[in-house]
């Protein structure tokens, strides 16, 4: 082939389980791809049209749905930070980092989110992670320094003048 199917085909990669053979079929009622092209130009442009928002709508649920994750991610870590949740199972803290992650974007469901929501509370966690991290070593450093503990959890660090 001259490269005049090159953008069926990479379409087609991107379509897990369909078959050329299926999508020609459905467009031009059995005739080959080659015949379509030929003889339905139209039908062609509306079949490769068809394809890129199928294909495109995957990508874009992808793309959310590996935000969603990283944002989930994010909390979880910062609740490993400051110590939060620890003695519930695994499904209980879930739910709460799915609460807290709906209330900090003012949305009753995670998958309402918008793009722009989950990367703004992405941010605002991993900020609060590297926070507790920081306090975490000055607590550390305070606790060799003095030799006394000054807070549990270590969030907030108020040093003894």
């Amino acid at each position: 082939m001259n490269g005049k199917f090159d953008v069926f085909f990479a379409l087609l990669a991107k379509m897990p389980g369909a078959t050329k053979e299926e999508i020609v079929e459905q467009y031009s009622g059995g005739t080959s791809l080659n015949e379509l092209y030929e003889r339905a130009p139209r039908l062609y442009r509306k079949m490769i049209d068809d394809m890129k928002k199928i294909t495109t709508c995957e990508t874009d649920a992808l793309k959310m749905d590996k935000l969603r994750k990283r944002v989930i991610a994010a909390i979880a870590g910062y609740f490993e930070k400051a110590g939060f949740y620890t003695g519930i199972t695994r499904r209980e803290r879930l739910k709460k980092i799915i609460a807290t992650a709906c209330r900090a974007a003012d949305v009753d469901d995670l998958n309402d989110m918008t793009e722009a929501q989950m990367k703004r509370v992405y941010s605002e966690f991993i900020r609060k992670q590297k926070t507790a991290e920081r306090a975490e070593k000055a607590c550390e450093d305070a606790m060799k320094e003095t030799g006394k503990v000054i807070q549990k959890g270590c969030l907030s660090l108020t040093l003894p003048k």
